[in-house]
């Protein structure tokens, strides 16, 4: 991936390409100290069922695009905070939709858009 990655081994590590980095569940750990906070929640990076709780349950990452790019199978999720701040998790599938080519709907916005 093009972005921090999570790790279970200590430290901050170059990731394999050199195009962003690894981080441990001690960084985790030292940046909440630091922060007062509890947990971390993170995005942007696939995962089978739509979120992982990892590093001591300190850190969460989720992801609400079911069936990423119409290709990787994936499910979505969202997560719920209340009061209380514990994290509710609900998951969804990917729905049929009409057949295109997969993210041929983003170019024809970006072109309406004037972004392309």
């Amino acid at each position: 991936s093009k972005y921090n990655e999570l790790d279970l081994s200590s430290g901050i590590n170059a990731e394999y390409g050199g195009v962003g980095v690894q981080f441990g569940p001690d960084i985790t750990t030292s940046f909440l100290d630091r922060n007062k906070l509890k947990y971390v929640i993170r995005s942007h990076e696939v995962k089978d069922e739509g979120y992982e709780v990892s590093h001591d349950g300190k850190c969460i990452t989720v992801f609400s695009a079911p069936n990423y790019c119409d290709q990787m199978g994936n499910k979505g999720a969202f997560i719920t905070l209340k009061e209380d701040l514990v994290p509710k998790f609900t998951t969804f599938e990917a729905v049929p939709h009409p057949d295109v080519k997969p993210m041929a709907y983003a170019n024809n916005l970006l072109k309406m858009s004037g972004f392309m």
